[in-house]
């Protein structure tokens, strides 16, 4: 992730640079691989671009239900 510097404070900050409104399947699959990979769920989140409410929607199965089983498939080829 690329850091830029706040102009006034000199605060690191890092640069976002995909924003997402809501997560498709495929995005919502490697949510889940990044899970059972041991990634955070803060990390997740700012890895897709988007908020821990549609992060949250995916892991519940409110959104794309089917992602978890698509994701253990192609974990365990």
């Amino acid at each position: 992730m690329a850091i830029t510097q706040h102009p006034v404070t000199g605060v690191p900050l890092n640069v976002i640079t995909v924003k997402r409104k809501y997560l498709n399947l495929i995005e919502a699959v490697t949510a889940h691989i990044l899970r059972q990979q041991g990634v955070t769920f803060t990390d997740i989140v700012q890895f897709l671009g988007t908020n821990a409410n549609r992060v949250g929607e995916v892991f519940r199965g409110e959104r794309h239900p089917e992602a978890a089983m698509i994701a253990l498939r192609l974990l365990t080829r």
